[in-house]
């Protein structure tokens, strides 16, 4: 879990994990991620989604990418491309590797993953300042992000970005405003499964170095399928 607050593209991590599968030469490997890469470079930043495969046998590579909803196709495209070197710059030598940014993340493996749950993957943020009504404002947030997720995994929404805001008085009057998204090779409800999973892992009460968190007023749970975030400031795009 890290403790921080970020801005507009930030980098938030990256997680290389080693082979799955074996009797393949790295070369040639390396070779299809980096088709990959260039496809999803190209397909993801029209509709902001892109998965697909490069190569055969063991050799094959999976990946997708996503960017957020509410990301530009100019800041989408930017930021898929700045996650492929990233991610094959951090990790060489791996078979798998994920690469969380603010905007977007990218994610391969020599295993097909495609419309698998992804919730071993995660990564946890949060804002230092605690809510002054720590369970009136974890109500707030946690009905609203319960809307948010129904909204997100309803068939009918065909990018599976849902956003909101709600009013917490008891708390100076605040603005929550919250979103959740869902990578999407997922089945609607293995959406509702995944985000209902990363609402879970949200800090509620949390010691960092000593400190205790309670209701931070801004946190967020990215997996590699899918993320929830809640502000008190508005941290998405018109």
């Amino acid at each position: 879990l890290i403790s921080n607050t970020f801005s507009d593209n930030s980098y938030l991590n990256t997680k290389c994990i080693r082979s799955y599968t074996k009797n393949s030469t790295e070369d040639t490997y390396a070779s299809n991620l980096k088709k990959l890469f260039a496809d999803l470079t190209e397909i993801t930043p029209t509709t902001g989604f892109g998965n697909s495969s490069s190569g055969n046998h063991s050799d094959r590579a999976f990946g997708l990418s996503l960017c957020r909803g509410d990301v530009s196709t100019k800041d989408c495209a930017h930021c898929i491309d700045e996650a492929s070197k990233k991610i094959n710059e951090s990790c060489p030598s791996s078979r798998a590797a994920i690469i969380w940014y603010d905007y977007c993340f990218l994610k391969y493996s020599d295993l097909d993953f495609f419309g698998q749950i992804d919730t071993d993957n995660k990564l946890t943020l949060l804002n230092t300042m605690n809510a002054t009504d720590p369970e009136g404002f974890k109500k707030t947030t946690t009905e609203l992000l319960g809307n948010l997720t129904r909204n997100a995994s309803d068939p009918t929404n065909e990018h599976m970005f849902s956003r909101g805001t709600c009013f917490e008085e008891n708390n100076n009057n605040v603005t929550i405003y919250a979103m959740a998204q869902c990578s999407r090779d997922l089945s609607s409800l293995n959406c509702e499964n995944c985000l209902d999973c990363a609402v879970n892992e949200l800090p509620w009460n949390v010691t960092i170095t000593g400190k205790q968190y309670v209701s931070p007023v801004g946190a967020r749970t990215l997996t590699g399928s899918c993320s929830v975030r809640y502000e008190t400031y508005a941290f998405l795009n018109n």
